[in-house]
């Protein structure tokens, strides 16, 4: 097992272990509780399909790095026109926009539409 690896599923354990012990030992810390804990299980369960996917291989190349680096640009890109469209849509006053659901779906769309692209790209195998 690679050290990085053994270090990500400790980290993630005493996250949670944490995140568990928090509220017994200090009062009025539950949100804070649940966050480590869903922060531990989050970087334990990353850690464990890495190494269950990856093993001892190199995670990744030029061409995954030139992949990636496309998709992401893509994204970045749509989300621009994305924000240009709500930009029109709230200023002709088609629809009542609050600042937390342009957030929220900028920030989806970016995350989404990276991982899509990546997706696309790979099974094109490789960038022109």
């Amino acid at each position: 097992m690679k050290r990085r690896y053994a270090i990500q599923i400790a980290a993630g354990a005493v996250l949670s272990a944490a995140g568990i012990l928090l509220p017994f030992l200090v009062g009025g810390t539950e949100a804070l509780s649940s966050i480590l804990v869903t922060i531990g299980l989050v970087t334990l369960a990353v850690a464990v399909v890495r190494y269950w996917r990856f093993r001892d291989e190199p995670e990744k190349d030029e061409r995954t790095q030139k992949i990636g680096a496309y998709a992401i640009s893509y994204s970045w890109l749509l989300t621009i026109v994305f924000l240009a469209i709500l930009f029109w849509v709230d200023y002709l006053r088609l629809l009542a926009l609050t600042v937390e659901s342009v957030l929220l779906s900028a920030i989806l769309l970016m995350g989404l539409s990276a991982r899509l692209f990546q997706w696309y790209l790979f099974r094109q195998g490789d960038v022109a």
